[in-house]
């Protein structure tokens, strides 16, 4: 019920986006990849099996779960994802400069972190690291807006990483 929920919630936001200006489209882009992606990780026995190698990647293999195969898949998919976001990049950009975006690795795990994925495997949703990526968005939107050093910036993104893998740890019960 509560992914219906949203999903009627997320419908009828775009369409009130679309009847206002319309919908930019790398918008409309991520919300069909969260969805889709959403859907594979939570009914279906592929998502169920890449849970379970990442809470317990021996428990997995000896429940019969391929790894190789389900890494490759995985793999593969990002690479397609990869792709995808090369081609809105370019089309916003009208050039394609081979190294535009590089150095965001800490950004997106920080994201990853923040909306609930846990280092240690096993946890997370598509939904919460697309909101833990909007938060960092927004924190490092601000921290623009302030005129902050680029320094500043990314101390501040590594501090926030911290605090959330504190978070994590210690609700898994990890640190005293």
């Amino acid at each position: 019920m509560p992914v219906g929920g949203f999903g009627v919630v997320a419908l009828a936001a775009m369409f009130i986006a679309v009847g206002y200006r319309g919908i930019p489209l790398p918008v409309a882009l991520v919300m069909a990849v969260i969805a889709i992606t959403g859907m594979i990780l939570r009914y279906t026995g592929f998502g169920r099996h890449l849970y379970a190698i990442g809470g317990n990647r021996l428990a997995a293999q000896l429940a019969g779960i391929d790894i190789r195969a389900h890494a490759s898949l995985v793999f593969a998919g990002m690479g397609l994802l990869y792709g995808l976001a090369g081609l809105v990049l370019v089309a916003r950009l009208d050039s394609a400069p081979p190294t535009a975006e590089g150095g965001l690795e800490l950004n997106v795990i920080a994201a990853a972190v923040i909306g609930g994925t846990s280092l240690l495997g096993g946890r997370g949703t598509v939904v919460g690291a697309a909101l833990g990526a909007l938060l960092m968005e927004s924190l490092a939107n601000g921290m623009s807006l302030m005129n902050l050093p680029s320094a500043y910036q990314s101390i501040t993104v590594g501090l926030v990483l911290l605090l959330a893998v504190y978070a994590d740890l210690r609700g898994r019960g990890g640190v005293d």
